[in-house]
């Protein structure tokens, strides 16, 4: 009850700010950084629609406001296609395209949307906005829609987890934004490594990234393992060592309880710790311009197919290569997700669904990688996604197929927060792992408590 007064309240403020709308600014950040933005959207179709505020009258079209989070140049290209080609297909449904970018704009237009009963009834969004905004029933529930939809059964098993709230899909996923092992290939030859076996499991992984650990005195001008030292980057190292050691997540959103303290992912930061010790170069993980990766000063980081892009693209092409996903227990990576949303308060759910429907289709996933290299989440696109590039896409494929993302939690925040701010102060040997994760439970427990 506290959440939800504490939420209303927060939406109730966004209408105060007025209704400021949301130009071509900004970029495209991390998921964890995602915060929302305002602007009301026109109510266009309330004359055609009947007493039950469901249908438009008949011989008229359904307008439907779509949003999506962005604003760059090449995924509205493919939005204009998929809205032109869906309209042709549904010549009864009118989509109006709005756009806004991510960050306090996006989530101010959606507060204001939602407290004004003008919230746009397709959302395109992230994971991290769900653990809020399914509680307040801002999202709908789909399971009505796909319990007899054949699409369902072609998804990947993970992506629709990554949809899921207790048991009740909400999300559509159509973008994932995993984490992969990247490596130097020439590095790896200049140490001795064999550039076509990566390392596989912890030791392989420690292993390596002593043999490629180059100091001039007490300086390290050459690191293994590329392993942050602050920003909101770290919580994504830990997430992905603690899964690979067997860890559910940093927190079990199904039950509350906090993790980023448990054994599993203590010997995961206790892991990192050692690599740390070993010789790293210290770098900032709020932005992968920072990474020293990219600079040919790791030999081993974990970054998202757009980073491997643009460095395999430059000073860096044809050097670098992707691994499968690290194990101790069991192979696992971070992989966060965009989703196709329906408002939980459109008064034209059949037609919302039949959008959604039309732009998560296998034809749409594979037009998506085609026009802005997306890898596409349904199994009939495998072998076909696959054998357009064997060495990476396999990589890739199977990466997001074991991936996790964040807790939908409506704490989720701080959960970053805190779990960033301890592995910092493990990295600077200011607090032992077990010392720090014991006190971002602390912190963590105390948002849980306010629920």
């Amino acid at each position: 009850m506290k959440f939800k007064k504490v939420m209303c309240a927060l939406l109730g403020m966004a209408m105060v700010l007025g209704m400021a709308g949301c130009g071509n600014k900004g970029t495209e950040e991390l998921v964890s950084k995602d915060q929302p933005a305002g602007e009301t959207q026109e109510d266009g179709d309330a004359a055609g629609q009947d007493a039950g505020g469901g249908e438009a009258a008949s011989g008229e079209k359904v307008k439907l406001t779509f949003l999506r989070a962005g604003t760059d140049a090449e995924k509205k290209a493919f939005w204009d296609k998929v809205i032109a080609d869906f309209e042709t297909a549904n010549p009864d449904i009118e989509i109006e395209y709005q756009e806004c970018s991510y960050g306090d704009d996006f989530e101010t237009k959606l507060n204001t949307g939602f407290a004004s009963g003008t919230a746009p009834d397709v959302i395109d969004f992230t994971l991290a906005s769900m653990g809020v905004r399914v509680p307040l029933g801002q999202y709908a529930a789909l399971d009505e829609f796909t319990a007899d939809w054949d699409g369902k059964d072609d998804y990947m098993e993970s992506a629709l987890n990554l949809g899921t709230i207790n048991g009740t899909l909400y999300g559509i996923a159509t973008q994932p934004d995993v984490r992969l092992l990247i490596y130097n290939k020439e590095l790896f030859e200049e140490a001795g490594l064999d550039p076509e076996s990566p390392p596989t499991t912890w030791d392989e992984l420690e292993e390596y990234h002593k043999k490629l650990v180059k100091k001039e005195g007490d300086n390290v001008v050459q690191t293994g393992l590329s392993v942050p030292s602050s920003g909101s980057g770290q919580q994504h190292y830990l997430t992905i060592f603690a899964l690979a050691n067997g860890e559910k997540n940093l927190v079990d959103e199904d039950n509350n309880t906090v993790l980023c303290n448990s054994d599993k992912t203590v010997e995961a930061a206790e892991f990192l710790k050692r690599l740390e010790d070993e010789g790293t170069i210290p770098w900032d993980s709020s932005s992968s311009d920072n990474n020293p990766f990219g600079s040919g000063l790791a030999a081993m980081t974990y970054a998202n197919t757009t980073d491997f892009a643009n460095w395999n693209s430059g000073a860096l092409a044809g050097k670098i290569a992707m691994a499968a996903p690290i194990k101790k227990e069991k192979q696992a990576t971070f992989c966060g997700m965009g989703f196709m949303f329906m408002s939980g308060e459109t008064p034209h759910k059949e037609e919302a669904w039949r959008f959604i429907e039309y732009a998560s289709s296998a034809d749409v996933a594979w037009t998506r990688y085609e026009m802005m290299g997306v890898p596409p989440v349904r199994e009939s696109l495998k072998e076909k996604y696959i054998a357009e590039d064997p060495e990476s896409n396999a990589v890739i494929y199977d990466s997001v197929a074991c991936g996790v993302g964040s807790p939908k939690v409506a704490y989720s925040n701080a959960v970053f927060n805190a779990v960033n701010d301890a592995m910092e102060r493990v990295a600077y040997g200011v607090e032992d792992p077990k010392t720090a994760l014991d006190k971002a439970a602390e912190e963590i427990q105390k948002e849980i408590d306010n629920l």
